[in-house]
């Protein structure tokens, strides 16, 4: 439609009750007229309320599409974890086509957004004591990554062969499997559960590999134990008002020899969330343990595990070197002490950058699984738990 002239206007505007309100509204739109002009002229009311009903509706559409946008906008800028990407999906606030066009998710991970599910876990510890071997502890705070430490580990496992299920851990077990087929999915677990009943364990036995990757007929077994992370806080921070749960369960006084995971939430501490805190917990901990018969003496190597390395600066190159430097420098205190520990009993520092793999949806959502640090890890493991069980390997005939 042509622009309108002065006269054209006017004599618009003189039988604008014979004009159509869409063609009014618009001609209002395009600044043309004014909804003011149109009453001036005796538009009649009943057209005058369409009009202002009509602008409203346009302005709550306008408001809605800003509002939709934006929300198109933080799940394309990973803003928006799965979950909310998954119930606005649902609930209508996205569509799938919305979706595809406004962001970078395709086909198959919208699949996997309407798929998605966490399964809630209550892992509780066997009512039977530790078996022999190795036990491996796993301290650190709410969040820090050592239930994605244990899934990445037993994930890999799984998928070389590396591990024998202790039939007596069977709840264990079906935590184990849990981890895995949730990783597989992309699917980061649920905290543990904080308190004392949810310390678990997982026995397993681990099968040594020589360079070619063939079985050696040696094995170390192996106990994994896990304290929720609220839990370890509160252990750490009023060690009298939960009383025995660093050794909870007695596993830490057991006569077992022992390896001691700190878990170090990297991508915490460079945020600035709980600097002070992760040290100042890691230093109640490691004072409580003097306090445990034999604990510290039975304790072959305490390993310092930098998690979320792929949060690592970029330009990092050398991952180990930077993980080792990292917790020298900035957890002063801590190593300072457990030099101090080292030297009194004798076990090993080691220290190890960790990621599971690589994120999406605001870190909450795995799309591709690392594979190099768990590697690295069962080794470290073997290597320091040693292998000294024969097993008779006769199953399969040399030709299979």
């Amino acid at each position: 439609m042509t622009r309108l002239t002065k006269i054209t206007k006017e004599a618009l505007l003189k039988g604008i009750n014979k004009i159509p309100v869409h063609i009014i509204k618009k001609k209002i739109d395009e600044g043309e007229l004014t909804l003011e002009e149109c009453i001036e002229y005796e538009l009649e009311e009943s057209k005058v309320e369409d009009i202002r009903t009509l602008k409203i509706e346009k302005e709550i559409k306008e408001i809605k599409d800003q509002e939709d946008q934006a929300l198109y906008d933080q799940i394309k800028n990973d803003e928006k974890p799965i979950d909310e990407i998954q119930n606005a999906l649902m609930t209508g606030k996205v569509t799938e086509e919305g979706l595809l066009n406004h962001t970078t998710i395709n086909k198959e991970l919208i699949k996997k957004i309407r798929e998605y599910s966490r399964t809630p876990h209550s892992p509780k510890n066997n009512s039977e004591p530790l078996g022999p071997g190795t036990d491996i502890f796993f301290f650190g705070r709410s969040g820090s990554g050592k239930t994605c430490v244990l899934a990445s580990v037993f994930n890999y496992a799984e998928e070389q062969g590396l591990f024998i299920d202790n039939p007596t851990s069977i709840k264990g077990i079906n935590y184990k499997n849990l981890l895995i087929n949730e990783l597989n999915n992309g699917v980061l677990p649920y905290a543990t559960p904080a308190n004392k009943d949810n310390v678990t364990y997982i026995s397993t036995t681990l099968i040594e590999q020589d360079a070619e990757g063939n079985n050696t007929g040696k094995v170390s077994p192996l106990n994994f134990v896990e304290m929720s992370g609220e839990f370890f806080q509160k252990a750490a921070q009023n060690p009298e008002d939960t009383k025995d749960t660093i050794d909870a369960h007695g596993y830490l006084s057991g006569p077992n020899k022992k390896l001691l995971f700190f878990i170090v939430d990297y991508q915490m501490y460079s945020e600035g969330k709980n600097r002070a805190a992760q040290s100042q917990d890691f230093q109640l901990v490691l004072n409580n343990l003097d306090k445990y018969k034999k604990s510290l003496k039975n304790t072959l190597s305490i390993y310092i595990i930098v998690t979320k390395a792929d949060k690592f600066p970029e330009d990092v190159i050398d991952k180990d070197k930077f993980a080792n430097e990292f917790f020298r420098k900035d957890f002063k205190s801590v190593y300072t002490n457990l030099k101090s520990k080292r030297d009194k009993h004798g076990f090993e520092l080691v220290s190890l950058p960790f990621s599971i793999g690589s994120f999406m949806f605001d870190n909450s959502y795995l799309h591709g699984i690392n594979q190099e640090w768990p590697n690295k890890l069962v080794k470290s493991i073997g290597k320091h738990s040693s292998f000294k069980k024969k097993n008779r390997w006769g199953i399969f005939s040399s030709t299979e």
